[in-house]
């Protein structure tokens, strides 16, 4: 028993020096493999970023910082990301125990009779000889009492076990990184249909003020008309456009619905009445410009990780992939009880049983199907590869993008604004002159119509401002806190 066990003891320590000198380095990505964008996206040589910011500090409204809280609680698909973390956590541990022994505790009883014409029955009666002790005698019918302990270990001599495991952590990762994304997006959807809100907001207001004043006009013009000043061309003018902005308030309305049963689906919740601010106060807020450098996109992205993180377990696939040709060492044994009276079970050491085992196994006709899984796995590291390259190009290009964007608002958000003073003023000249009869209703239809037209874009330009910072929060790799 001592001798066994000491053989089993340099069996255990042989293969276990075996898997470490085997072992290989964690993948990494080459020179070749890593994606080289430019320096700077600016001349701008400030690191820091927008990405590193909670969004309760990037955002500056409140009603909007409480409503992506929500969302982050109780939003379906967000927490269906965070189960998928789970999962790919489960799988990883299972790529852990892959390189611990398998053990087994087994307990199992048995009676079983032998026909006196077998060979069993024959052999078991002359058996029973006399010079044989009594307790050791085989009873009829045959009782067989067994408690074990069982184990079975491949040792990882190649690594091929280490690589498997290494390719269940990328996933892991990769799955953290989705829940990320998945994050950056809802926070970002749920700011982006917030300002959507405003806007609409704004632009019921400016309807209602418009349908007002073209009523005011109906309502002159009509009494001119009795007076033989005008005539009712210059009042159904005025009352179909009454009529146009009455059907376009109408159109506001039912958006305003449907954003805001938009706004409650992503909350998680019921519809229910989406407490905002005001467009004037939307207007005025600030948002933190600095994007940091390009090679920051590649580190707080979690879309470009997540496709890092695939091309890391790809690489750990085909190197687990290439070792399945190697020889196999398993290593398996058990001991514990066995006896068939119940009074002899655990006498020790007349009922210890155990047993030791080594095996080398190479497989021979099985090369096929590993060289086909082994192309396979390349191939899969190839086109993980080039998902890597494509997605960090796109994050690139899409901030790029919106930085382009943004600089260009402000100086259209300027400009609109001054335009609009502008036209409002007409507005008001055209209806003076109008009253005294220098000017005619074509030209106070036409002022009313480019304000109201400047107006719209105006508040389309200042929310668009505000969801494109949102955008680029997303862009960036923003939301991880």
């Amino acid at each position: 028993m001592k001798m066994m066990k000491t053989k089993l003891k340099y069996v255990l320590i042989a293969a276990m020096g075996l898997s470490v000198m085997g072992g290989c380095k964690a993948p990494s990505l080459t020179p070749d493999e890593a994606v080289r964008l430019p320096e700077m996206y600016t001349e701008d040589t400030d690191t820091v970023t927008v990405a590193t910011l909670s969004w309760k500090a990037f955002f500056p409204d409140d009603y909007l910082k409480a409503y992506i809280d929500t969302a982050l609680l109780r939003n379906p698909s967000f927490l269906q990301a965070v189960e998928q973390v789970s999962i790919a956590r489960a799988q990883l541990r299972v790529g852990k125990g892959a390189l611990l022994p398998e053990v087994s505790l087994g307990l199992a009883g048995g009676i079983q009779r032998f026909g006196e014409y077998t060979m069993d029955g024959v052999g078991n009666s002359t058996t029973n000889t006399p010079d044989l002790a009594k307790d050791k005698h085989i009873p009829d019918p045959y009782k067989d009492l067994n408690l074990g302990l069982n184990f079975s270990w491949e040792a990882d001599i190649w690594g091929k076990l280490t690589d498997r495991k290494r390719a269940a952590a990328a996933r892991w990762m990769k799955s953290v990184e989705a829940q990320e994304l998945s994050r950056t997006m809802l926070i970002s959807e749920v700011a982006l249909q917030y300002y959507n809100l405003v806007g609409l907001d704004k632009k019921r207001s400016v309807l209602k003020g418009a349908i007002n004043k073209t009523r005011e006009s109906y309502l002159l013009t009509n009494e001119l008309m009795k007076e033989g000043e005008v005539s009712r061309l210059s009042v159904d003018q005025f009352r179909s456009r009454r009529l146009k902005l009455e059907e376009m308030l109408l159109d506001t309305e039912q958006q305003i619905a449907e954003a805001e049963r938009a706004m409650a689906l992503l909350l998680g919740k019921l519809p229910f009445e989406i407490r905002r601010s005001t467009f004037e106060e939307v207007s005025e807020y600030s948002f933190p410009a600095d994007v940091g450098i390009p090679a920051q996109l590649l580190r707080n992205r979690p879309d470009v990780r997540a496709a890092e993180f695939e091309l890391l377990a790809s690489k750990s696939d085909v190197s687990a992939a290439r070792k399945a040709f190697f020889p196999s060492l398993v290593i398996g044994g058990g001991g514990g009880f066995n006896a068939f009276s119940l009074e002899k079970w655990f006498s020790s050491p007349a009922s210890l049983v155990y047993n030791l085992a080594a095996g080398i196994t190479a497989p021979v006709f099985r090369r096929n199907e590993l060289r086909s899984l082994w192309q396979e796995a390349k191939s899969r590291q190839r086109i993980a590869l080039l998902g890597y390259h494509d997605t960090a190009l796109r994050a690139y290009q899409e901030v790029v993008n919106l930085m382009t964007a943004s600089e260009q608002m402000n100086q259209r958000k300027a400009l609109k604004k001054e335009e609009s003073r502008i036209h409002h003023r007409s507005i008001y000249n055209a209806n003076e002159l109008f009253k005294t009869g220098f000017a005619g209703y074509l030209d106070v239809l036409s002022a009313d119509e480019r304000y109201l037209d400047c107006e719209l874009e105006r508040i389309e330009l200042n929310i668009a401002y505000c969801q494109l910072h949102a955008m680029l929060y997303r862009s960036l790799g923003g939301g991880r806190f």
